[in-house]
């Protein structure tokens, strides 16, 4: 018997790249775990005697399954999905429960871009709180372009239902611009933010006419028009920011930030948990009381390296160069080494009892940092999934868990497809 084809509403698409992507990931084969494989739309489906099954029964042996084993066969949704990021924070540090981010870049071509967001879904699978994506002016970071920050943010909360900040920098934007692109992160369902002020373009800083001149101003500026709708993130600087006059000065603007209404830090990265230790004290004797996430960068090649040190003006430790210099030139063993001086980094701080969770800057290489996390033993995969489909991240989405089951081999595809409505099935379909 033929099916009925679909209606669906057909939305213009957002970008060439991700018309693209989402068409060559719907032509893809995508697996589906066997306790859900029998029911891929979640929908209900004829038992073999002929009497309806409850999308909530998962697998027909679902029941008969538990009495010989503790892990049921398809676990529930995940019951903090609908928390905002720092509700879910604080659920964690209330239950002793680390957790890990991750840090991306936009990359520079539309096919880097189709490789980044297809690699999100493994990335995902690993369990990371959140990710965040970075902000380059000079990349048109606002617009619908393929390699835009917006664009690959927007996909990681949409297709890949990453829990996703995005940064935003004031360098080179007036304050409309900035306030129309927070509008339209949040219509795109984005609700992290990450304030900064940015890199200088040249020598000095130079401020932007009708614009604003530091983060704490972004962050009243976001309170202001947007009232509590995002979380905010700042930046924080272990050894101070280079432009600071001094440590304590610095720590004085980070309190300011925080009193305009950021939600949480997150740090420069560091080498030496000591360095950690003592900003978190120095924060706490002036009175910052919200959670601190150090910044972890797993070192993967001498010249990475060296460029990082000197985009963020930091001082590799010694002990550290005395190592790489003699293997310079052999990325295999600075990897190695870069690995375990990252796990022993993590393990110290984790240890401390000072930190909630892990930030991990990338570069978009994440194999190191997937291979320390699984050391930790905090990189955990689940082959089992609640639905047969990435959930999305995006708030409208969150009550949807009923799709057709036409379009259970093309998640991505469906969507791309049904972007602009504003409600969607659940419950009994």
């Amino acid at each position: 018997m033929d099916h009925p084809t679909p209606k669906v509403l057909l939305a213009r698409p957002r970008c060439p790249s991700l018309r693209m992507w989402a068409l060559e990931a719907s032509s893809r084969t995508f697996s589906v775990p066997p306790s859900i494989s029998r029911n891929p739309a979640m929908v209900n489906e004829p038992r073999g005697d002929g009497g309806p099954t409850s999308r909530s029964e998962g697998s027909s042996s679902g029941s008969e399954s538990s009495k010989d084993s503790s892990r049921c066969s398809t676990p529930g949704l995940d019951p903090e999905r609908h928390d905002r990021l720092r509700e879910k924070m604080r659920r964690r540090m209330e239950s002793g429960d680390k957790w890990f981010s991750l840090e991306f870049f936009p990359p520079r071509t539309a096919q880097g871009a189709v490789n980044l967001i297809s690699r999100f879904d493994g990335t995902g699978a690993g369990g990371p709180l959140f990710i965040d994506v970075t902000w380059h002016p000079a990349g048109d970071p606002g617009s619908d372009k393929e390699t835009s920050s917006m664009v690959i943010a927007s996909t990681a909360v949409n297709y890949c239902g990453l829990e996703t900040i995005l940064h935003m920098t004031c360098c080179c934007q007036s304050r409309e611009q900035i306030t129309g692109y927070l509008h339209k992160a949040k219509r795109l369902g984005l609700k992290n933010i990450l304030a900064l002020r940015g890199d200088r373009v040249g020598e000095q800083w130079e401020e932007e006419e009708g614009g604003f001149s530091y983060a704490a101003d972004l962050v009243r500026h976001i309170r202001s028009e947007f009232g509590d709708y995002f979380d905010v993130c700042v930046a924080g600087y272990p050894k101070g920011h280079p432009d600071a006059g001094s440590f304590e000065a610095d720590l004085k603007y980070l309190k300011e930030k925080v009193s305009a209404g950021a939600d949480f830090i997150i740090t420069q990265l560091f080498f030496e948990a000591d360095t950690f230790f003592h900003f978190v004290k120095a924060c706490s004797e002036i009175g910052i009381t919200c959670p601190i996430l150090p910044g972890i960068f797993p070192i993967q090649g001498y010249h990475s390296l060296r460029q990082l040190v000197k985009l963020s003006k930091l001082e590799v430790p010694q002990q550290i160069k005395d190592v790489i210099e003699p293997i310079k030139d052999n990325d295999a063993a600075i990897r190695n080494y870069g690995i375990e001086q990252a796990v022993s980094l993590c393990q110290e701080l984790l240890t401390s009892g000072l930190v909630p969770g892990l930030h991990f800057y990338t570069l978009n290489r994440e194999m190191a940092t997937t291979e320390v996390l699984k050391r930790l033993g905090m990189w955990i995969e689940d082959p089992r999934r609640p639905l047969p489909w990435a959930v999305s991240a995006h708030p409208k989405r969150r009550e949807e868990d009923v799709r057709p089951i036409f379009w259970a081999s093309r998640p991505k595809s469906y969507i791309y497809r049904t972007q602009e409505w504003d409600e969607f099935p659940n419950g009994r379909w």
